[in-house]
């Protein structure tokens, strides 16, 4: 298959456990990142606390590597190489960038040569370096510095309070725009922040507020830069009082009533809207309503973004990641100034597909730039498709419909269907039979069931499950719904479940309003996941989600929703060794990278990270100590070479 292509630098496994669970200068600080830190109330340990450290492993060495010895030699912390037989070591040693030795300190000191650097740990531990396998990275610089993160807020008050420091920070001349990211109204008890509470902060400056998953909040200088006035009827479009007909389920106008005086001298009490739309991504009719915009990020300005954001990850132990669709063009040039790297660009995926021909689908394909290139840490050989919307627009596609849809829809409401069989079995071989891998974003029961059986149809007519295909699943909300199961299918096919845990945390809430708690009880089961042989691949979603990979870490331990005391299936809970096969090995292993990293063994390219933890399974005890990570990354580094260091960090 041309889709196996990279395996040619990147040796895959024979090991079939692997297609189960694996066997066993500090950057700038932004209004966002002090707002989280209050906002999640993190536990932070000082370093000098001692832990129980794990006992020695036995060594995986070979003694006196080449005549100078090891580049470097860490020693005195724990080593979680998250390797099959030994998943702790006390030291390491690293030359030419990979690791040539692993075990205890004895052995591993049999590396040292005249110039190697010796660093004593001092009881710190060494983890793998992270991939977020479903990162859209590209904006995260440039967001970083221009909107008012929005994640964090649980109320009206905590969005007010992060869009005021915004503009308190950013000082905006009158008219330019204010934006914001990823609010989400079913955390904030009387719903999202109106436009009049949004003109109060800036009233001579348009309002810009981006939902987690399909939505706008705008002020009223929005509206009058669409020209339309309050006062006068005559600007009113006619959707102003009453929503238009092409409406679907996910459409809302958010109206409230209000004493309007018009220029003719008129008082009325009319619902107006306001300032809040929702609906689906991909389309909305509701929010095409809104007919401007803030100005895009220009070209240059987003190869800086790619840079900065970059930086960002490597910053939070990330050392890798997937773009999970839109191309690598951009990707492409900031590589060749050098800004993308050292972060590893391991695969991303064309598209995204939803109703178009499989004749566009080939075309698209065929004209493609930078796919299967080869290279590992720039590498393009997916296509990405959608099978349904998601659960905080109530448009995953579901055997059973939305909770409360008397209410709120007026008729069961099952979500959304894309395609239909026989068109998607189409636009999936126009790929396949291209050597290009398949990726479906697959929220719903249903959208799954339809991605599953479709995948192993094809399989089969390829020569079965030996063929290794490693196609993924995006997202896999529900595997195992009465009727739909899939995840046993998902194991017997080497379908790989590319899961973002953060959903749980950061937008439990909707799950809990529209699925209802038993359902959001079986939302990303990532321990049956995998007991049941599926190899599970985690990510943030960034940009719907926030970006640190430790929140996701977070909700696996804890499976808690922010803002609330409610637990969503407790016994789906996983262990911390657990959580960071998901983010280590079994990333790389989707991207037919495990042989080369994903853990530290002897002859694996050297990217790993220092924590300020004396024992990983600290983690495990005191999971919020997951929540103030970003303050505990002391070292990155990838292919052994320094990519980001802590200022407090001494060597």
């Amino acid at each position: 298959m041309r889709g196996n292509s990279t395996a040619s630098a990147w040796t895959r496994s024979a090991d079939p456990a692997l297609r189960g669970e694996p066997r066993t200068g500090r950057r700038r600080r932004g209004s966002a990142s002090r707002s989280r830190r209050r906002a999640v109330g993190c536990v932070v340990v000082a370093s000098s606390v001692v832990f129980v450290s794990a006992p020695p492993a036995l060594a995986d060495s070979k003694p006196g590597h080449g005549k100078g010895g090891a580049d470097l030699i860490l020693t005195g912390g724990q080593i979680v190489t998250m390797g099959a037989k030994r998943p702790f070591a006390k030291a390491l040693a690293i030359a030419d960038g990979k690791i040539v030795a692993v075990g205890s300190e004895p052995s591993v000191m049999r590396e040292r040569g005249a110039r190697t650097k010796v660093v004593d740990l001092r009881g710190k531990t060494v983890i793998p370096g992270l991939q977020d396998s479903h990162l859209h990275l590209a904006p995260l610089g440039w967001e970083m510095e221009n909107t008012a993160e929005l994640s964090f807020a649980v109320s009206q008050a905590d969005v007010l309070e992060a869009v005021r420091r915004h503009i308190e920070r950013r000082d905006p001349e009158p008219g330019e725009w204010i934006q914001g990211v990823r609010w989400l109204d079913n955390k904030y008890p009387g719903g999202m922040v109106d436009r009049w509470q949004l003109d109060a902060l800036a009233p001579d400056n348009p309002v810009w507020l981006a939902r987690t998953n399909g939505g706008m909040a705008v002020n009223t200088k929005v509206f009058e830069k669409m020209g339309i006035r309050d006062d006068d009827p005559s600007t009113w479009p006619d959707w102003w009082l009453e929503d238009p007909p092409d409406f679907t389920p996910a459409d809302r106008i958010l109206r409230e009533r209000r004493t309007i005086t018009t220029v003719d001298g008129r008082t009325r009490e009319l619902e107006v809207p306001n300032g809040v739309f929702i609906g689906a991504h991909g389309g909305s009719p509701a929010l095409g309503l809104l007919t401007v915009k803030p100005p895009a990020p220009t070209h240059e300005e987003m190869l800086e973004s790619i840079r900065d954001g970059s930086r960002e990850m490597l910053s939070l132990g990330v050392t890798a990641f997937v773009q999970p669709s839109g191309g690598i063009a951009d990707y492409r040039e900031a590589y060749a100034r050098g800004w993308l790297q050292p972060l590893r660009l391991a695969n991303g995926y064309l598209g995204s597909f939803r109703t178009q021909s499989p004749e566009t689908v080939g075309a698209a394909l065929a004209s493609a730039e930078g796919a299967f290139s080869g290279n590992p840490d720039l590498e393009m050989t997916g296509v990405k498709f959608f099978a349904d919307g998601g659960a905080q627009t109530r448009t995953a596609w579901l055997s059973e419909p939305m909770r409360d849809w008397e209410t709120i829809d007026g008729k069961p409401n099952f979500g959304v269907q894309v395609a239909d069989d026989a068109l998607r079995e189409a636009q999936y071989r126009a790929a396949a039979d291209r050597g290009w891998n398949l990726h479906t974003h697959a929220t719903g029961d249903r959208a799954m069931r339809q991605a599953v059986d479709l995948y192993s149809k094809i399989i089969d007519d390829k020569g079965g499950p030996r063929g290794d295909f490693r196609w993924t699943i995006e997202h896999g909300y529900l595997p195992m719904e009465p009727g739909t199961r899939v995840i046993d299918d998902m194991a017997r096919y080497g379908i790989v479940e590319s899961i973002q845990p953060n959903w749980n945390y950061q937008s439990g809430a909707a799950f809990l309003d529209n699925f209802g708690p038993e359902r959001f009880a079986r939302v990303n089961p990532v321990r049956s996941y995998l007991r049941a042989g599926v190899v599970t691949a985690a990510g943030s979603d960034y940009g719907t989600n926030h970006w640190d990979p430790w929140l996701g870490v977070y909700s696996m331990l804890t499976r808690k929703v922010m803002g609330s005391d409610h637990v969503a299936g407790p016994d789906e809970r996983v262990k911390i060794l657990d959580a960071l096969k998901t983010y280590t090995i079994n990333g790389a292993y989707a991207v037919r990278q495990e042989t080369a990293r994903g853990s530290l063994e002897r002859g694996k390219l050297a990217d790993l990270v220092v924590l300020d933890l004396g024992d990983i399974r600290d983690l495990d005890r005191h999971p919020e100590l997951s929540l103030g990570m970003d303050q505990r990354i002391l070292w990155t580094l990838v292919g052994g070479k320094t990519a980001y260091k802590a200022e407090r960090f001494r060597m």
